[in-house]
């Protein structure tokens, strides 16, 4: 039976930080109903209904049939889900057609134990009281916390979900972490006891390899240790007598290297005292030269300096004749434009004058024009003659 109602389909996952209160209270009124109406169909006791007849009039016949009919397809769904051997049941429908069977069967009769409970007191009652499934107890415990958990995700914002898949996944990556530091350590430990073991047992039999050794050593060479010893002594006095010798030769040539050692440092002393007074004369050398670049670079520096002022100065005055000779063209083509006016208004006015009167006044014309060019000329001159006395002065500079 708690195979069958895992089997149950529920729909598709629900998006609960989308839910609105209302979907939220149907779908746990929906859980609290699925979960009651499984705790009735888990009272009814599984297997085969007795044969007697007080439960039919108990209950009703109908109803006794219903659970009849409801225990047998239980019977039947555990024989072709779990068979004996790997070849089907003989006699029995498929599995996909027991399954539809049993699950509209499931939901009949426990639509039939929500409306009237009381069947469920009658039938303990004729049958003397019966033992809960096991499997059937635990799948509700597991659905009753499953519920709890939707009630919590459903009641909490989707920060505080959040916050709390954050905190989950960080214990679960420490612990993970730890688990496999642990792991680690482990492995390590054992490899390490297996070294020191091996080790060990390595020691052990060098230590009695040593002291079967030493044993043997003992026991023989007691005669061997005084030969030894008086060979020992001539040869101590011999090597005493060859280091007298030689200990003379060195010191001989101990003193010899220390004489070349003196007259050494001293060769080095005088290369050295000369070597720093070329040094000293080359820094001064080199702080003179650069005393002397200096004085001719701050020279160079002020005569630039000065030719930059002239020349700025020169073209100031540059600027300003330039200006001064533009005012005097303006002023003098202001002055020959009115008097062209004038002599115009004045050649309207007289134009009935006589031919006399009309030929002097070109005569005037002509001889005030001439005037004018020739001052305009002498004007233009002055200004080149300046022109090129300026252009000549900063040559030389």
């Amino acid at each position: 039976r708690a195979r069958t109602m895992s089997r149950i389909d529920t729909g598709p996952p629900l998006n609960v930080h989308k839910l609105t209160n209302v979907e939220a209270q149907r779908i746990m009124l929906i859980l609290d109903e699925t979960f009651i109406k499984l705790s009735l169909l888990s009272l009814i006791p599984g297997g085969q209904m007795p044969e007697d007849e007080v439960l039919p009039e108990l209950i009703g016949p109908e109803i006794h049939q219903v659970l009849r009919e409801q225990a047998l397809l239980e019977q039947q769904y555990e024989s072709v889900s779990n068979p004996a051997s790997n070849e089907p049941v003989k006699g029995l429908p498929d599995f996909e057609t027991l399954d539809d069977e049993l699950r509209h069967s499931s939901r009949v009769v426990s639509r039939m134990l929500t409306e009237d409970r009381a069947i469920v007191d009658k039938v303990e009652a004729s049958m003397g009281g019966f033992e809960r499934d096991a499997s059937m107890m635990k799948f509700l415990d597991t659905f009753k916390e499953l519920k709890h958990q939707i009630f919590q995700k459903m009641s909490t914002s989707v920060e505080e979900e959040k916050s709390k898949e954050d905190f989950y996944l960080e214990v679960s990556a420490r612990e993970e972490k730890a688990s496999q530091m642990l792991r680690a350590l482990h492995k390590d430990l054992k490899a390490e006891k297996a070294e020191h073991e091996n080790e060990v047992a390595s020691l052990d039999e060098t230590i009695s390899k040593l002291r079967a050794e030493i044993d043997h050593i003992k026991s023989s060479t007691s005669a061997d240790m005084k030969s030894l010893e008086e060979t020992t002594r001539a040869q101590e006095d011999d090597d005493k007598a060859a280091f007298g010798s030689k200990k003379e030769q060195l010191t001989l040539q101990l003193a010899t290297l220390k004489t070349e050692l003196a007259e050494t440092s001293k060769r080095n002393r005088d290369a050295e005292e000369q070597l720093r007074k070329r040094k000293i004369k080359n820094e001064g050398e080199v702080q003179a030269w650069i005393s002397r670049y200096d004085s001719e670079v701050r020279e160079k520096v002020n005569q630039i300096k000065a030719i930059r002022k002239e020349y700025d100065e020169e073209k100031r005055q540059l600027r300003w004749y330039e200006e001064y000779f533009d005012r005097v063209d303006k002023e003098q083509q202001l002055k020959s434009a009115e008097q062209r006016k004038l002599e115009e208004e004045r050649a309207k006015e007289e134009a009935q004058k006589a031919m006399l009167n009309h030929a002097a006044s070109m005569i005037q014309r002509i001889f005030r024009g001439r005037v004018a060019r020739r001052e305009l000329e002498k004007a233009k001159k002055g200004k080149k003659k300046k022109g090129k006395k300026g252009g000549k002065g900063k040559k030389k500079k």
